[in-house]
């Protein structure tokens, strides 16, 4: 049997209704007998203390005659005793000699001289007082059967046992209805959960008007589900764009494979030009290919297990080489403290960001022109950022070059060998490592401005 929540739900809150009953009830009934064994020894208590007022400084004879003359209630006693135990007179109508109380061991002291014994399955309540007459000393004795008492008090518990009975079963119907009712949204998200398909994810949980954990269940879900689509939707761009750019160079090369094969062999000038077409294809899908790899394994990697590294070091260190390399170039370098610029990320993936800005930079920029290259604090955050004086990007492409496959010039970016995926990997690696990636034209309108700003790392959060 399929234990639901509402079985739990039911089950334990009828268990917790049934220790607070158990608890109650036993309160209610403890509380009632001592109550009511308390109101009879009171009552006993001033009925023996008129006695003993009337029997005061009087003999024993005159307490014996007093004795002989009280009427007591069909299961009432009145004793006087002498010294050694003897009775010297008796009250009673209808109280049995087997319910005198035979032993000297109470079951429960009520103070005052008054106890409780058990005879024969009667419970029984003796109040005593010592007298001292005029001519010797007597004890008075009051005896009293409280079972009509006992019955009392069994009534008061079957009472008591039926109510809980009938409460734990109300109870149990109660939390029933109440499960039912507040997972009732629950209920509708496991529906909307398998009406939904990987072709079709476009239903949502409707969200409950009232504020509450279902509530925020809800919009959960359905914050999830919108990021699963847009998962998908990246994934089936990604495959289409892909499939386009794969496509291109496929062509080529099967195109230059069948004009071999039907007469390039014998002719040279055909033979060199589709060998070497070739091999710019095979450049180009060897690029494309390390480029998807690196896309791949950078959702891989972890932006937290990784080392505090300075950006304005890094960025030295990169900058140095590109310098030797590309001399035509103004390099203008603008660094703080590498102790102010910590930022916690993997190293080889910065280097990989800044040497791929910098190739666009050095690609797009005339000879003689300037390279800007900065790094500054603000705010406790890390900001490098990397000018260049070229032909900048149209305003129109400004906002999808970061897109996967996207290129602004399409056909100087095939001549050039590129794929449209170098700036989409910069722009992921530094959103993995939680920073921000943007692009805007430069200052006075020539160039392009590339911003990367991460967190600061502080080396103390690390110590504490």
């Amino acid at each position: 049997m399929k234990l639901t929540i509402t079985t739990r739900f039911v089950a334990l809150s009828t268990m917790v209704v049934a220790f607070i009953f158990f608890l109650f009830n036993a309160f209610v009934y403890l509380e009632f007998m001592n109550v009511t064994i308390d109101n009879e020894r009171q009552i006993v208590v001033s009925r023996l203390a008129d006695l003993v007022r009337r029997m005061d400084k009087g003999t024993v004879s005159q307490a014996v005659t007093e004795v002989q003359h009280i009427v007591p209630d069909p299961r009432q006693m009145v004793r006087l005793l002498a010294p050694n135990g003897k009775v010297l007179a008796v009250a009673t109508t209808q109280f049995r000699d087997r319910w005198v109380p035979s032993g000297f061991h109470a079951s429960q002291m009520l103070g005052h001289g008054v106890m409780l014994y058990d005879e024969e399955n009667h419970r029984i309540l003796v109040a005593s007082v010592s007298l001292h007459l005029k001519d010797g000393r007597v004890t008075l004795q009051w005896l009293e059967n409280v079972a009509s008492l006992d019955h009392s008090i069994a009534f008061v518990f079957y009472l008591l046992l039926t109510g809980s009975i009938g409460g734990l079963v109300l109870a149990a119907f109660g939390s029933y209805f109440l499960a039912r009712y507040s997972l009732l949204p629950i209920r509708e998200m496991i529906a909307t959960a398998r009406a939904i398909t990987p072709g079709d994810l476009s239903s949502r949980i409707e969200v409950p008007r009232r504020k509450d954990e279902l509530t925020e269940l809800a919009n959960t879900y359905n914050a999830m589900l919108d990021r699963i689509l847009l998962a998908f939707s990246r994934e089936r761009q990604f495959i289409a764009d892909a499939s386009h750019e794969l496509r291109t160079p496929l062509s080529v090369l099967e195109g230059y494979v069948h004009l071999l094969r039907r007469w390039g062999w014998e002719d040279e000038e055909v033979r060199k030009e589709s060998v070497a077409a070739i091999e710019e294809e095979v450049r180009h899908l060897r690029n494309m290919t390390s480029q998807l790899l690196t896309l791949a394994a950078i959702d891989q990697e972890s932006s937290t297990d990784c080392d505090a590294i300075a950006v304005a070091a890094i960025l030295k260190r990169v900058v140095r080489k590109w310098q030797r390399l590309n001399p035509q170039y103004t390099w203008i370098i603008s660094l703080i403290e590498e102790h102010a610029t910590i930022v916690r990320m993997n190293e080889v993936r910065l280097e990989q960001v800044i040497r791929a800005l910098l190739d666009n930079a050095c690609k797009y920029t005339p000879d003689g022109k300037e390279i800007k290259l900065a790094v500054l604090r603000k705010d406790e955050k890390i900001h490098l950022t990397i000018v260049d004086e070229g032909e900048g990007i149209p305003p129109e492409d400004l906002p999808h070059v970061t897109e996967r496959f996207y290129r602004a010039d399409k056909a100087r970016s095939r001549q050039e060998g590129g794929v449209g995926l170098g700036l989409a990997i910069c722009r992921e690696i530094v959103e993995h490592y939680h920073g921000h990636f943007s692009l805007c034209d430069a200052d006075g309108g020539k160039g392009t401005k590339a911003e990367i700003i991460f967190p600061a790392y502080d080396r103390k959060e690390e110590s504490t």
